[in-house]
């Protein structure tokens, strides 16, 4: 009688801490997705970084799935993404992002092929992936959401110009991002930096860094596809 006794205080306890467990993450999720978000955004990011086979690929494709949706599904929530500009879009910038996104593609292809450089070689797919998904969201949160909000903070409040804090700080936070892609030099480079300042300009007129992540994705699966041929 002891021991059975003793099984289901253990069998409580065990239960007790789970529900305190799932209840402490589903708090976390649903009241605190500017913490959350970015966690879950590193660590999909770094399993489709290494996702080779097969298996692994599934995974990093759910996992990419599930934060798609999840990132859709806070945007604005909290007024620390608000603040990175993690918002919904102002109406219509959904689509001007896929169109934009497009048309830098094919820009920066043309600009490529006019030089004579190349593109580099069919990317394996989870760089596909990365480069379509986690990877702009990551890039896009970091450069031109929180660079973005504290270059343009320090600017209007050193009194600069509504328009001169904006093209600056689309500029310097482009310049940024193109020397934070190692390795990138000459044409190379200056492209970066060009499309740092579209998707900046995306940034600014949307006034949704999600609005710019998608311009970003776009951009790279194009550059993807294009690599193909």
């Amino acid at each position: 009688m002891s021991a059975l006794l003793t099984k289901s205080r253990i069998g409580f306890g065990l239960h007790a801490m789970w529900a305190r467990f799932t209840g402490f993450i589903r708090e976390t999720v649903t009241a605190n997705p500017e913490l959350f978000l970015p966690v879950f955004l590193l660590f999909v990011w770094q399993i489709t970084a290494i996702a080779v086979k097969p298996r692994t690929l599934g995974l990093a494709l759910l996992m990419t799935l599930l934060l798609l949706v999840y990132g859709y599904r806070v945007l604005g929530k909290t007024a620390w993404l608000r603040r990175l500009g993690w918002v919904s879009p102002r109406q219509g910038f959904w689509l001007y992002s896929v169109l934009a996104g497009l048309a830098s593609g094919a820009g920066v292809w043309s600009i490529a092929r006019s030089f004579h450089e190349s593109l580099g070689g069919v990317p394996p797919p989870h760089r596909v992936l990365l480069a379509s998904a986690s990877g702009p969201m990551l890039e896009e949160i970091l450069f031109r959401g929180l660079l973005f909000w504290l270059v343009l903070e320090l600017l209007s409040r050193c009194r600069v110009s509504k328009l001169a804090a904006v093209s600056t700080t689309i500029l310097v936070i482009a310049v940024g991002f193109a020397f934070s892609h190692a390795g990138r030099t000459g044409l190379s480079l200056y492209t970066t930096i060009l499309t740092g300042i579209a998707f900046g300009w995306m940034r600014a007129q949307s006034e949704s860094t999600a609005a710019a992540a998608l311009m970003h994705a776009v951009y790279n699966l194009v550059l993807s596809y294009i690599a193909t041929f």
